[in-house]
């Protein structure tokens, strides 16, 4: 899809339809000129038109004019960002419908012109998104889009853009099969990705290393298990380290899985999925952030060589955990991801992401990912971010009663501690890798894919909803600016 800026002439504009919301009372210059010029009064009565949010109204346009789709957007004093992205979303998807495959938009002027046409871009493409590479027959596209507006917002539109094609690299990398969504194709992905210097590990650095957690998971794994560390040195400062769950098939290992629902286990790799995109961002961005992004890869399948409960495993920073359950698995690969890259690089703040809890997702429900922390300043800081967006956090406890209920007798720790507090109980193992940095940890197993459920917002696509990327993406922009330092 292209999306460029436009300005001008409307009817100048060579597409085949305009898209318009309007508020109730609309004084808007621009807007009152165009709905007088298809002679809206007229139609108003019969299109029964009364600029409520949900409303759709369609006027065919003359000659060589565009046709004009409206959409009411209800009361100004009430409208926000997630509105506009949701109104604009179902009218791009029923556009689609029509087989129009150019749109110009006309913003709804209630912010500044920047944003909204960072916001429409960034929706546009989200909306556009269709996990078809798969599918004999596929839906149209839409080609090229418009955003118009008086001020010059081209560069708004193109941080738009790269935000919307990294959550929908997001996608595809989640939505993938694991048969070819493997660690091999992760490693392809990032050597893709102009001015990101990469590292790859194998199994046989996880053993020379003393990597226990990997080493054990990808023991009965057919695929090679690999760990990228991707680093992009936007500056000179000390990294941020972002780190993502990604285990390519989850069935549970040794202690499989129930069959119902296992197909969905291909969306385990969500997390690392998150990093990738928005190391895609970051770069194409071209942010002045120093980010360090590791993924640690691997299959988690039963076999005759697989790890099994009662083993007890050594991980690099050489704090050692009792298996009681195969099936608690991300745990373990992020323990020895979070220690290399707290050790090795000295980061300033650690954000980890993974599909880790069904506690959570009990818990928190589907829209909601969960955050526990060792520093409020900076879970304060993805919050601020959280607000920026649709992906909602809310924070859960992390308190020494959870660190006591994963202790164990034979080992430092144990790598669950029971239904009771499953989340906190894994956020508590994972607080064992990280040293003192400031860190946060977000369980995102309720938001990661759909699941099922009817599509939550029109412009978030069944399957996978790129959950992560455009959230540590607006922080690491914060960071840019100064305003996401974070407080010992």
């Amino acid at each position: 899809m292209e999306i460029k800026w436009e300005s001008g002439d409307i009817k100048e504009n060579r597409y085949e339809i305009l898209l318009m919301g309007v508020f109730e009372k609309e004084t808007s210059k621009v807007k009152s000129k165009i709905l007088k010029s298809y002679g809206f009064s007229k139609y108003s009565e019969k299109l029964k038109f009364t600029y409520e949010v949900k409303q759709t109204a369609f006027i065919n346009g003359e000659k060589d004019s565009p046709n004009l789709f409206l959409i009411g957007l209800g009361d100004k004093t009430k409208f926000n960002d997630e509105m506009m992205r949701i109104r604009f979303s179902h009218a791009i998807s029923k556009i689609k419908k029509m087989r129009m495959s150019s749109i110009l938009i006309i913003p709804p002027e209630k912010s500044d012109a920047q944003h909204e046409a960072y916001e429409l871009a960034y929706m546009a493409l989200m909306t556009d998104y269709d996990f078809n590479r798969f599918k004999s027959k596929k839906d149209d596209s839409i080609e090229k889009v418009g955003i118009f507006s008086a001020t010059d917002v081209s560069e708004s539109i193109r941080l738009g853009t790269i935000i919307g094609e990294a959550s929908n690299l997001t996608k595809d990398l989640a939505n993938l099969p694991s048969s070819i969504g493997t660690p091999t194709h992760f490693e392809k992905t990032a050597r893709g990705f102009s001015g990101v210097d990469l590292k790859v590990f194998g199994r046989e650095d996880f053993l020379k290393l003393g990597m226990g957690g990997i080493e054990a998971v990808s023991r009965a794994a057919r695929e090679p298990a690999k760990m990228l560390v991707m680093e992009y040195k936007g500056s000179d400062q000390p990294p941020v380290l972002i780190v993502g769950k990604g285990i390519t098939f989850d069935s549970g290992g040794i202690s499989i899985k129930s069959s119902e629902g296992l197909e969905e286990m291909k969306f385990d790799k969500c997390g690392a999925s998150a990093v990738l995109g928005s190391m895609y961002a970051i770069s194409r961005a071209g942010l002045k952030v120093h980010v360090v992004g590791i993924t640690p890869l691997t299959e988690n399948l039963p076999g005759g060589n697989a790890y099994k409960p009662g083993d007890i495993l050594t991980h690099y920073n050489g704090v050692t955990s009792e298996i009681i359950s195969t099936d608690a698995e991300g745990r373990l690969v992020l323990a020895d991801a979070l220690s290399y890259g707290v050790k090795n690089y000295n980061p300033t703040a650690v954000i980890d992401l993974a599909t880790l809890t069904g506690a959570c997702v009990v818990a928190l429900g589907n829209n909601i990912a969960g955050s526990m922390t060792n520093n409020l300043d900076l879970q304060q800081k993805i919050l601020d971010a959280s607000k920026k967006t649709w992906e909602k956090v809310w924070p859960l406890p992390l308190d020494d009663d959870f660190k006591e209920q994963i202790k164990s007798d034979v080992a430092d720790i144990k790598n669950t501690g029971g239904r009771p507090g499953g989340a906190e109980t894994a956020g508590a193992f994972l607080s064992n890798f990280v040293d003192t940095k400031p860190w946060v940890h977000l369980d995102i197993a309720g938001t990661a894919w759909t699941q099922g459920k009817t599509v939550r917002k029109g412009y978030i696509s069944r399957g996978a909803t790129g959950f992560g990327t455009r959230l540590l993406f607006e922080y690491l922009k914060s960071c840019e600016k100064g305003s996401g330092s974070v407080k010992k």
